[in-house]
């Protein structure tokens, strides 16, 4: 094994397009919310739709269980859970 292999062994590059299971828990900051009452998220190029997730939530960090998502096109859906923390900007 050369010292570059055993150097570089282990590391891996992050996707800008992160795939999650149904039933995952994630934090996520919920970017804006619709009409509906629901929130969006964006991981990288990912995008969920957070169920419940209503305008008092938008620039927060909130826990949400994923309950859908389709690894070809980075969407999915997913149910509020908590608000987990402020904005690092919010005022």
């Amino acid at each position: 094994m050369s010292l570059l292999s055993k150097y570089l062994a282990g590391w891996q590059f992050r996707s800008t397009t992160p795939t999650f299971d149904v039933g995952d828990e994630i934090s996520v900051f919920i970017a804006e919310t619709n009409g509906d009452g629901d929130g969006h998220a964006y991981v990288g190029d990912t995008h969920l739709v957070v169920e419940d997730a209503g305008p008092e939530t938008v620039e927060k960090r909130v826990r949400a269980r994923v309950t859908e998502f389709d690894e070809s096109t980075a969407t999915g859906r997913g149910e509020f859970l908590e608000v987990a923390g402020e904005s690092s900007y919010s005022q």
